[in-house]
């Protein structure tokens, strides 16, 4: 019975992180809206101010777009691996089980330092579901 339950909580924390890169490719659809002058002028400089970055001219908005897409790309990838690792036997799920909880707690961690309360949720939620299925599923036995 425990088994059972980690393997859908597996499950469900795969799903869960292919959810949460769904979620933040909505904020790629849309450029913010500067609500007045200072955000106007914030915005023009994170566009339009390039850096000279080892040869290559970037500004801030093109590395906070490339850090964004490559979260949810990366949420993607871990969420896809782990949906085609969930019927594997349990020691492997629960081996990989641990990996994300201790991803998935660091990233709650940076979450909670800076970030707002949607991606907190999602690493939260990622963090407690895999952990439990950790929890719940069994070692690997010995012949």
């Amino acid at each position: 019975m425990s088994e059972k339950w980690g393997r859908r909580l597996f499950a469900t924390g795969s799903i869960l992180l292919i959810l949460a890169g769904l979620a933040h490719s909505l904020s790629l659809l849309q450029n913010p809206v500067p609500a007045n002058d200072t955000e106007r002028q914030l915005m023009d400089l994170m566009s339009n101010y390039h850096i000279n970055i080892m040869g290559s001219m970037r500004s801030m908005d093109d590395f906070m777009r490339g850090f964004s897409i490559a979260f949810m790309l990366a949420m993607f990838a871990i969420g896809a691996l782990d949906l085609v690792l969930r019927r594997e036997r349990a020691a492997l799920l629960k081996r990989v089980a641990l990996v994300n909880s201790i991803w998935l707690a660091l990233m709650t961690a940076v979450s909670l330092r800076y970030f707002f309360a949607a991606p907190l949720t999602f690493m939260l939620s990622g963090f407690v579901l895999f952990g439990l299925a950790w929890m719940m599923l069994p070692a690997a036995t010995k012949n």
